[in-house]
This record gives C-alpha cells, sequence and structure tokens, in this order.
C-alpha cells in the first residue's frame, strides 16, 4: 500500500494545495515553518479526523477545512476525504479498470461511537491493518522527536495485547473453537467441573438405552399381534356376511320405496291428467261459445266495444229516418195532389169553338134567314164554355196556390232532416260505423240484442280468466302423457318382480327398523375393527422398527465410537495446543525484543543487537559486563536509534505482512553523522518493501536524493511545494497517480 497524493484545502498554512508521492523513497524538504509538520499532521488528520478542530483551521481564511488521500494496493484505489471540521468521510475503493468496489459516505468523528464510525474504522483496518490513531502514531507516524511510546489513553497496554495477540489471535479461536466442539460431544470436562446440559455423546447413550428398550418390548409384540390378527380375520368374515346382507336389504327396500313412490306418482300424475282434461274439455267448450257469440255479436253490426253515445245516436237516427219517411209521404201526397189540380183542358172548348165556326160557316153559306140567330146561338155557346173553361181554371190555380205552399214547408222540413242524418253520418263515420240507413235501421234493432250478447261474452270470459288458457292446458296435458309413459315403461321394466314379494306399506317400517339395527351392527364391528387395526398397525410399526432399530442401534454404537475417538482426540489437541500458545505467550516479549535488536544493530552498526524488553514495556541495554542498563541512562542519539527501532519492528508486527508507508517528521534529528548514515540505509532497504515520505529541513539530504532517485518534494517557505520526481522502478509502471 502505498500513498499517492495528499491534497489540502484551508488546512493550516495551506490553501488549496496538492502534493505527489512516489514508491519507494520520497523526501520532503523545506525550512522551518515551512509546513511539513502541518502536512504530515494532514494524514492522520484525514483518517481519523481532529479532536482539537481549531488546531488546523486554515489562517485568516474562511471555509471548510479538508484533506483527501489517495492511495494505491496492487490494481485497486482508494480515496479518503474528509472535512475536518463536520468529519464527513467519504471512502472509494476502485479497481484497476475505475470500477467501484465499496464505497462509504458518511460521519466518523474521532470520538463518536456511530455504526456510520464502526463501519468506517471495519475498513480502515482492512485496508492499513490499523483502525486506532494512537497504536497508528506508534507505528507508522514518526514524529519530530517523538520516538519514544508514551503511555497515552493507556497505549502500552494495547500494545502488549496486540503483540501478544496479534498472531496467536486465531489460535485463541481455534482453542475456543476445539473447546466449544469438545463440550458439543461431550458434558465432561477433564480440566474442571463437568457440563450440566447433556451433550450429543451423553444424549447418544440415552437414546441407545431407549432402543434397547423398545426391543425388548417389540418380542413381547409378536404373540399380541397373532392373536390381534384372528381377531381381526373372524371380524372381518362376519362384517363381510352383514355387509352382504345390509347390501341386499337396502337394494330390496329401496325397490320397495321405489315401487310405491312409482304407484303414488301415477296416482298423481293421473289424477293430474283427469283434471287437466276435464278443464281443458270446459276450456274448449267456453272458448267455442265464445267465439259463437263473437260471430252472433258481429251479426249485429256493431262494435264489440260501444261507446257510451251511440244508442242515442242510433235513436236520434231511427227518429230522422221516420221523420224523413212521413215526411217523403206528404210530398208525394202533395205532389199527387197538385198533379191531381192541373188547369181544365182546352180540346172541348177548341172543338166546340172549331164547331161554332164551322156551323157558322155553313149557316152563312147556307143557313140564309137563320144565318144570325146561328152565329150567335154559336159565339154564345162558345163564349160560355170559354167563360166556363176561364173560372175553373182561376178555380184551379188558387187551389195549386196552396197546395204548391204546403209542398215547400214539407220540402224545407224534409230538407232539415236530410242535413239532420248527413250530421248524424258523419258523427258516426268518425266512428268508424256504417251510415247506410239499412245498417243504420240493422243497429238499432240489434242494440238490445248487442247488449246481450256482450254480456254473455263477458261472463264466458270471466269463467275462461278462472280456468288456464288452452296453450298451456295443452302443454301440460302433453307433458302429464310424456310422464305417465316414461313411468309405464319403468313400472313395465320392474315386471321380472313378483308382486306378492313387494312389501305393504305397513310393513316397510318394520323393515327398515331391522336394517338400522344391522348398519348399527355393522358400524360396532367397523370400530372394533379399526381399533384392532390400530393396535395392529402400532405393533407392526413397533415391529417392523425392529430391524430398524437394530440398524439404528448398530449406527448409533458406531456414532458413539466415532464420538469417543473425536472426543479424544479434541481432548488431546486442546491440550496441546493450550501448551502451545501458552508457552508463546510467554515468549512473545523475548521474540519482539529480537527483533528490535535486530533493527538496533542496524542503526548501531553492530554496537548494540540485543534489547532487553521488561514487562511494563521498559527497555535496558547491555552494560559493561554482564549488567543491563535502563536506556534512559544512554545518550539521547542512542534512545532515538533504540526507539526508531523498536518503531520499526512494532510497524512490522502490526503490518502483518502488508506493506505500508511509513511517515517520518525529522525522527533522526539526534543521531551523529554515522548513525544517521546506517539509519538512512536501514530506511532505503525498508523504502523496497514500505513507502518512505521522510520530512526533514536538512538540505544535506537533496544530495543523497540524487545520487539513489529519491523523490523529492520541496517546500518554500510560503507552503508552495515544488516537486523532483524520480524514475520509479520497472515495477511501477502500472501504478496509477491522482493529480
Amino acid at each position: 500500500m502505498i500513498l499517492r497524493s495528499l491534497e489540502l484545502k484551508h488546512f493550516g498554512k495551506f490553501g488549496e494545495r496538492s502534493f505527489d508521492f512516489r514508491r519507494g523513497f520520497n523526501l520532503v524538504i523545506g525550512s522551518n515553518e515551512s509546513g511539513k509538520s502541518t502536512m504530515m499532521e494532514a494524514i492522520p488528520a484525514a483518517l481519523f479526523g481532529l479532536r482539537d478542530k481549531d488546531r488546523y483551521k486554515s489562517w485568516g481564511r474562511q471555509g471548510s477545512c479538508e484533506a483527501a488521500l489517495a492511495l494505491e494496493n496492487g490494481g485497486c484505489t482508494v480515496r479518503i476525504e474528509r472535512e475536518l471540521i463536520s468529519d464527513r468521510v467519504q471512502l472509494i475503493e476502485r479497481d484497476d479498470l475505475y470500477q467501484v468496489l465499496y464505497q462509504f459516505d458518511g460521519k466518523a468523528a474521532p470520538q463518536g461511537r456511530s455504526s456510520e464510525r464502526a463501519e468506517y474504522l471495519d475498513q480502515l483496518n482492512r485496508l492499513l491493518a490499523v483502525a486506532d490513531e494512537d497504536i497508528f502514531r506508534s507505528s507508522l507516524f514518526f514524529g519530530q522527536g517523538d520516538l519514544e511510546l508514551a503511555d497515552r489513553n493507556g497505549l502500552t497496554t494495547r500494545l502488549k495485547a496486540l503483540l501478544s495477540g496479534f498472531v496467536e489471535v486465531d489460535y485463541d479461536r481455534v482453542l475456543t473453537s476445539l473447546s466449544d466442539d469438545y463440550f458439543n460431544i461431550t458434558r465432561k470436562n477433564p480440566w474442571g467441573k463437568d457440563k450440566t446440559r447433556p451433550r450429543q455423546l451423553d444424549e447418544l447413550s440415552e437414546r441407545i438405552e431407549v432402543l434397547q428398550q423398545r426391543w425388548f418390548a417389540a418380542e413381547q409384540g409378536l404373540k399380541e399381534l397373532a392373536s390381534l390378527r384372528e381377531q381381526i380375520a373372524e371380524l372381518s368374515e362376519s362384517m363381510e356376511k352383514n355387509r352382504a346382507d345390509q347390501i341386499s336389504g337396502e337394494r330390496y327396500l329401496d325397490w320397495v320405496r321405489k315401487q310405491w313412490q312409482l304407484e303414488e306418482k301415477e296416482g298423481s300424475l293421473r289424477k293430474d291428467y283427469g283434471r287437466i282434461h276435464r278443464e281443458s274439455g270446459k276450456v274448449e267448450e267456453l272458448e267455442k261459445r265464445r267465439a259463437d257469440l263473437e260471430n252472433e255479436l258481429v251479426k249485429t253490426g256493431l262494435p264489440r266495444e260501444m261507446p257510451e253515445e251511440l244508442p242515442p245516436l242510433l235513436s236520434e237516427g231511427e227518429s230522422i229516418r221516420k221523420d224523413m219517411v212521413t215526411l217523403q209521404a206528404e210530398t208525394s201526397a202533395l205532389q199527387q195532389e197538385l198533379a191531381q189540380q192541373a188547369n181544365p183542358a182546352r180540346k172541348r172548348p177548341a172543338l166546340i169553338t172549331v164547331a161554332a165556326v164551322l156551323i157558322s160557316l155553313l149557316a152563312g153559306l147556307f143557313g140564309g134567314a137563320f144565318k144570325l140567330p146561328l152565329w150567335g146561338l154559336a159565339g154564345l155557346v162558345t163564349a160560355a164554355f170559354w167563360g166556363l173553361h176561364l173560372w175553373r181554371c182561376f178555380n184551379l190555380g188558387g187551389q195549386r196556390k196552396d197546395l204548391q205552399e204546403q209542398l215547400q214547408i214539407v220540402e224545407r222540413r224534409r230538407d232539415e232532416a236530410r242535413d239532420r242524418r248527413i250530421d248524424l253520418s258523419n258523427r258516426l263515420e268518425v266512428r268508424g260505423l256504417s251510415t247506410s240507413p239499412v245498417e243504420l235501421v240493422r243497429m238499432q234493432k240489434n242494440l238490445e240484442s248487442h247488449q246481450h250478447l256482450l254480456g254473455q261474452i263477458r261472463e264466458v270470459e270471466s269463467a275462461l280468466q278462472v280456468l288456464d288458457n288452452s296453450e298451456h292446458l295443452s302443454e301440460e296435458k302433453d307433458h302429464l302423457t310424456r310422464e305417465l309413459a316414461v313411468l309405464g315403461e319403468r313400472m313395465e321394466q320392474d315386471k321380472p318382480l313378483r308382486q306378492e314379494e313387494l312389501l305393504s306399506a305397513e310393513e316397510l317400517p318394520q323393515a327398515e327398523e331391522q336394517l338400522q339395527q344391522l348398519r348399527e351392527t355393522i358400524r360396532q364391528n367397523e370400530q372394533q375393527l379399526l381399533d384392532l387395526t390400530r393396535r395392529e398397525a402400532a405393533l407392526q410399526g413397533e415391529l417392523s422398527n425392529l430391524q430398524q432399530i437394530e440398524e439404528e442401534g448398530e449406527q448409533l454404537k458406531e456414532r458413539e465410537a466415532a464420538l469417543l475417538q473425536q472426543r479424544d482426540a479434541l481432548a488431546v489437541a486442546y491440550q496441546l495446543l493450550s501448551e502451545a500458545v501458552d508457552e508463546f505467550r510467554r515468549t512473545y516479549l523475548e521474540r519482539f525484543a529480537a527483533e528490535i535488536g535486530r533493527y538496533l544493530g542496524l542503526l548501531t552498526a553492530g554496537r548494540y543487537q540485543k534489547v532487553r524488553l521488561a514487562d511494563d514495556f521498559s527497555l535496558s541495554l547491555p552494560g559493561r559486563g554482564k549488567d543491563w542498563r535502563p536506556v534512559e541512562s544512554y545518550s539521547r542519539g542512542t534512545n532515538d536509534a533504540v526507539y526508531f527501532a523498536v518503531r520499526l519492528a512494532l510497524t512490522r508486527q502490526l503490518a502483518n505482512g502488508m506493506p505500508l508507508p511509513l511517515l517520518l517528521d525529522d525522527p533522526l534529528v539526534n543521531l551523529d553523522q554515522q548513525r544517521l548514515a546506517e539509519a538512512l540505509n536501514v530506511l532505503e532497504r525498508l523504502s523496497r518493501e514500505h513507502q518512505i515520505i521522510l520530512f526533514s529541513h536538512d538540505e544535506r539530504l537533496l544530495k543523497r536524493a540524487t545520487r539513489d532517485r529519491w523523490n523529492v518534494v520541496t517546500l518554500d517557505d510560503q507552503g508552495r511545494s515544488t516537486a523532483t520526481v524520480a524514475q520509479e522502478g520497472r515495477n511501477d509502471g502500472k501504478q496509477l497517480s491522482f493529480l
């Protein structure tokens, strides 16, 4: 794991700055007060937050205070951004294709206890193997003049716990697992008090004992099973006979009931058929009577539903007819009398006049003396006849005038009667009736007959309303006919059964009671058979389980033997591993002291290669002879070398094989030139595995940085940075840089 870049925003003296780092050895150089320590403090601040948030607030600037780290491990990259005032953290892990593998976004305050903070610290522990700021500062973080392990917040105790249990913590889990597995098998404790709850081996022994009891009980069940099977066979034979009698009796009684039902149904159908037949005949008779009355009613010429005003109209028509007949007779009589009162015939006076003229002519020719008398007599006779004729004509003229006046009066009356008849005809036409005088006379004569016929029709219709209509009666009659035919066929099919075998209606209840008693006997037998069958099944189950019991017993014994063997193996394994872990825990300080001595020998050019580490983490170096002296009695340079070696050993122990970056802020200021050179050589060797970021104000290191191709980041007094980038190794070609 390497640190690729550090980005600061309003952090301490930095406004907005970004610093890039490379694999191997990185030198951050700058004069005093250029921001080296501030820059180094930004790294734990970004990881764990700030307890004192006012310490690194931007100097004279307003706005947020932020820090971001870009880390790289193999093909994965991790970016951690923190807003230091609100402790809002964002952690994003990506693969080499920039696909997000994990993302966290939440609050992780340095002294909080939220679930978000716990999740975030779990991820830090997974990525950096360190989730505690104090341990981080005591291992990967080498502060300026602060190499000693001060017991801050019980740090020494926590380091001891980590060193003693960091490797063997898995062994503790193994021991716990072995103990759990052992006590899952048995409750007997060879190292102390037995457990109270039964375990697998105890339950197995109890199960074997139960199986033995069941096996002996199954042997006794064989005799009982034979007796039960005899009883079941006898009872089954009896039940078969009773069931056959029951089926025969039920069929016979069903047939008897069926016969009685068919006969009853036939009687009921015939009764209904007779009733329908009678009603049908009555309905046909009434319908025929109604049809005849309807025909008679039609012959009257009057409508069936006569309007109320029709009888007065017919009476009025009859009156008009009589008036017109009377007026017609009067008119005929007057006309006849007027015809008889014609002027007297002019033929007789004319003949007399002609005769008088002839006589006058003859008298003039032959009368001689008698000629004048003859002429006078002829003239007198002619005048007399004409006078009488004129008198008669005058008298007849007066009579005729009277007759004509009477005739005019009669004609006016006849015209009035005609107008009345026309008005009556119009009113009759409006009502859809004939206006023929003959029809009117006929309707007038049939009016009373019409009322009588209409009353008879209503009586017939009232009678028909009480009865069903002919169509319904016909359908019901046909239906009854079909049912009687079907019933006749069914009764015909049952004819092979003899009539004398049919029980009477009085004998049927007694036969049903006997059949019910037979059913009750069968039910009791079935219940008894069910009980016996259940008992048989139980015994068969026990007997069939006999082989299973034997097989299960064998399996349980094999299981018991395997558990005993597993118990013994677990006890031996637990004992041996427990002793080994105890031995390891007794010697972990010696091994850690040996690791410190190895690093101290490198730092002191072999002068000090051994260190004694007490239980309270106090350090001693070999003095003259065989004496051991506390490290505090040596020079400041020797103390820094010892504690620097402690830090390196502690870092290797805590990293657990993961190469983590080492941050050093001028921790070697108290070393002489020789020890400083040795320390730098050790750091260079460490840079092959770990990324080294050394913060220093010693510009003499620039010469070595150039020679050994370190990556150099230079800070000026204003906190600006310039970088001299050394070429990374060939194996770093695939690493990513965050700019």
